[in-house]
């Protein structure tokens, strides 16, 4: 009789196995998120926008809300910090690769279950792991006009050094040490003679006698110094120049060649689960689909970030000016310089620039 039984509750379970597998297409794809709500803390300026016209309406069709809170990173870590010890403001957070270390070290982010973001498998072995998933990269360097350039006999630009050439004086922008890409200034100009991710004696020599007309704080102070011509050359990430080649400037890009192998400089943006979060199969799922081929490919074209995902990367090289100005391939940006915050203190680097450059 229990054999009997038992054989009627395995055909039992045989018979809803089988009817799960025959179903398993449709449910893996419509998971529901009825009645959640899932909180993001992102980029405003509009980028919150495209945000969740590529990614945060795939959520909100299988039923759940998706609401943003839009600050720089370094306001929502210290609305994670006000918090403690109380719910979190938000459950999903983008992190910049300035304040991803911070919020990690905080304790204010839990493990991912990456068995939840399928579509890491199109992003590079480094840009994921338990704890943050790569969400955009800008490539840092040197935009130039390349008509100056030619006209006044001056090369072009290979390394962050080029810069010092005479001509270039009083022509020159440079990123100022508040904004994020200074970072990757500091560390590629380093690297590049002979300094080090913690020695970056060579790359404050490198900005003190560069000497430029302005420190930039905003992107758009050089963008416009570029095309009244007071300024020939600065050093900002390639969605600039892409921007202003569309305007019609003439203006070229260098990724800088960093050491014997290394060339250009990757800046990048993380996505992270906040710890003790109501919701971490919703969070999970947004962040999955923020960075499939398809979320990617709409950011770029629309923000001008470089996905991360690199089946977006391919149709962008149909573009001739997004060919000209980013590196796609995955060799190239597998072989260009990434800042370990781990390594590089930006503290120190900050209280350092300013003793050797001073206030301007």
């Amino acid at each position: 009789m229990r054999n009997i039984r038992r054989r009627q509750l395995l055909g039992g379970i045989a018979a809803v196995s089988t009817f799960a597998i025959m179903r398993r297409p449709a449910d893996a794809q419509q998971a529901r998120f009825d009645g959640v709500t899932l909180r993001v803390a992102t980029f405003g300026g509009g980028w919150d926008k495209a945000v969740h016209k590529y990614a945060g309406v795939k959520l909100e069709e299988l039923g759940a809300k998706v609401e943003y809170v839009t600050a720089p990173p370094r306001d929502n870590l210290a609305k994670l910090i006000a918090a403690k010890g109380r719910p979190a403001p938000f459950d999903v957070v983008e992190m910049g690769d300035l304040t991803w270390v911070d919020t990690y070290e905080g304790g204010f982010i839990q493990k991912i279950d990456l068995s939840n973001i399928p579509n890491r498998k199109d992003l590079l072995p480094t840009q994921s792991d338990d704890w943050k998933v790569a969400s955009w990269v800008t490539q840092e360097g040197i935009v130039y006009n390349a008509e100056k350039f030619a006209e006044n006999g001056i090369p072009k630009p290979e390394r962050y050094r080029d810069l010092l050439h005479p001509k270039l004086a009083g022509k020159l922008c440079l990123i100022d040490i508040s904004q994020a890409g200074a970072s990757q200034l500091l560390v590629g100009a380093s690297l590049d003679d002979g300094g080090s991710m913690t020695n970056i004696e060579p790359a404050l020599k490198f900005v003190k006698e560069a000497n430029p007309l302005q420190f930039w704080k905003v992107g758009a102070q050089a963008v416009t110094l570029m095309k009244s011509g007071d300024i020939w050359a600065s050093t900002m990430h390639a969605g600039f120049a892409v921007q202003m080649k569309k305007a019609g400037l003439p203006v070229a890009f260098c990724h800088p060649k960093v050491g014997a192998t290394k060339r250009g400089l990757l800046k990048e943006g993380w996505l992270g689960v906040v710890k003790g979060t109501p919701v971490p199969r919703a969070a999970e799922f947004f962040i999955n689909e923020y960075v499939s081929a398809s979320a990617q490919l709409g950011l770029a074209r629309e923000r001008g970030i470089v996905p991360v995902n690199g089946k977006a990367r391919v149709p962008l090289g149909e573009d001739p000016i997004l060919k000209e100005m980013f590196l796609l391939s995955d060799a190239d940006v597998a072989n260009m310089v990434s800042v370990d915050f781990n390594v590089f203190n930006l503290d120190e680097a900050t209280q350092r620039w300013t003793r050797t450059v001073g206030a301007r």
